[in-house]
């Protein structure tokens, strides 16, 4: 039973994460902890992984599309990567339930922003 939520959990983030550019862990975690039940600490991990492939991929396709500005991304990716190290550190030291909570109430104030943000396309 587990498998087939798994893969169904990983076809809902796919998607999203293609589609969206959530990246699937606004999926993965939760579904791996309340469908699952994993730990915290471990969905948090195991999204990552499927996270690093899901971006290649994604990264592949939308620079084929000529989505990428790669200065952008240029400046950003150092900066992700050292503080990715940090995060991580202090995921592993926080209790699972507060981890879960701090993702959760993320996930619905950017949420909130989003679509209390009047969305325009900024293209140019």
């Amino acid at each position: 039973m587990d498998i087939a939520i798994g893969i169904g959990i990983g076809l809902l983030a796919g998607i999203l994460g293609g589609m969206l550019g959530v990246g699937g862990g606004v999926v993965l975690v939760p579904g791996m902890v309340l469908l699952i039940g994993l730990e915290q600490h471990t969905a948090q991990g195991i999204s990552l992984a499927v996270i690093t492939l899901m971006a290649l991929v994604g990264t592949i396709t939308h620079y084929r599309q000529e989505n990428v500005r790669l200065k952008v991304a240029l400046w950003i990716i150092p900066a992700a990567i050292i503080f990715s190290f940090l995060g991580g550190t202090v995921a592993n030291i926080l209790d699972a339930s507060l981890l879960r909570q701090l993702v959760g109430g993320l996930a619905i104030i950017i949420g909130f922003v989003m679509l209390s943000s009047g969305w325009r396309d900024r293209g140019a």
